[in-house]
C-alpha cells in the first residue's frame, strides 16, 4: 500500500494549513497586560504581565501610543497593555528602518504600549482634564519661546508678555515682588486712578508731574517779618 494511500492527500493538505495557521499565530502580536521596565522617552521596555505557561514572555521595547504634542511622563511600574497591528512598526517608530509590507512579522515588531487605568489612582473632579507628573508638568510652544512650568511650590511663565484680563485680578497670600519698571499703557486704560490704602514705605524718591516729594522747593509771596504765618505756594518741579 502506498504512502497516499495509508495517508489521503486531502488529510495531508488540511493537516499543512492548520500547522501553517498554528505557526503563523505563534509569531502574530499579542495584546497581552504588562509594567513598564524602563523608559527612554516615549519608548519603554516592558514586561509582560503573565502566568508561566509554557511559553517565553521576553522584555520587549516598543514605542508608546501617544502624540509629540502630548508626552506622558510614564515611569517604571506603570501598568499598561500591548496592542498589536498586523505589519511593523519599526519604520514609524524610529526602533528600526523602511517601510512596513505584508510579510510575515514576527511577534514583537508590531506591537505598541497603551497606559490602562486603574482603581487605585487618585479621585479627581470628572467634570475637569487632570495633567500632572511626578515633579510638575510643562506647557509650552514648540520652540519654547512661551512656556508655563509647575513645579512642587512654584509655578514659572515665561514669554515676550503675559496678559491677564479680568474685572478682579487678585494677588495675595504673600508678599508682591515687583522686579521691573511698572508703566501704565494710556492708550489701554479705562481710568487712570489708582487708590492705596497704606501705610506705604518708599525707600526712594517718588516724582509726580515731574515733581519730587523729597527735592521739591515751594515759592513763598508776601514775607513778612515777626512771628507772622506765611502759606507758601504749591511746589513746582525742579530743573
Amino acid at each position: 500500500m502506498s504512502n497516499a494511500q495509508k495517508f489521503p492527500f486531502i488529510k495531508a493538505l488540511n493537516n499543512a494549513i492548520q500547522t501553517g495557521a498554528e505557526d503563523r499565530a505563534q509569531i502574530s502580536g499579542h495584546s497581552l497586560p504588562c509594567h513598564v521596565v524602563a523608559v527612554d522617552g516615549q519608548i519603554v521596555t516592558v514586561q509582560f504581565d503573565m502566568l508561566p505557561d509554557g511559553v517565553q514572555y521576553p522584555q520587549v521595547t516598543i514605542p508608546v501610543a501617544t502624540f509629540p504634542y502630548v508626552r506622558p511622563p510614564i515611569q517604571v511600574g506603570d501598568k499598561g497593555v500591548t496592542l498589536a497591528i498586523e505589519v511593523s512598526l519599526r519604520g514609524v517608530s524610529g526602533l528600526g528602518t523602511g517601510i512596513a509590507d505584508r510579510a510575515i512579522t514576527m511577534s514583537m515588531a508590531p506591537l505598541f504600549f497603551t497606559p490602562i487605568s486603574n482603581v487605585n489612582w487618585s479621585k479627581e473632579d470628572p467634570n475637569k482634564i487632570v495633567l500632572y507628573g511626578p515633579d510638575g508638568a510643562i506647557l509650552k510652544t514648540e520652540d519654547a519661546a512661551s512656556s508655563i512650568t509647575v513645579e512642587p511650590g512654584k509655578i514659572t511663565e515665561s514669554a515676550d508678555a503675559i496678559y491677564l484680563n479680568a474685572k478682579d485680578i487678585y494677588l495675595g497670600g504673600g508678599t508682591i515682588h515687583l522686579n521691573g519698571p511698572i508703566v501704565q499703557d494710556a492708550a489701554q486704560m479705562t481710568s487712570t486712578t489708582a487708590s492705596f490704602i497704606g501705610p506705604m514705605d518708599v525707600t526712594n524718591d517718588v516724582v509726580a508731574g515731574g515733581v519730587s516729594l523729597i527735592g521739591h522747593p515751594h515759592d513763598v509771596k508776601n514775607v513778612q517779618s515777626g512771628g507772622s504765618t506765611v502759606t507758601s505756594e504749591a511746589p513746582t518741579a525742579t530743573e
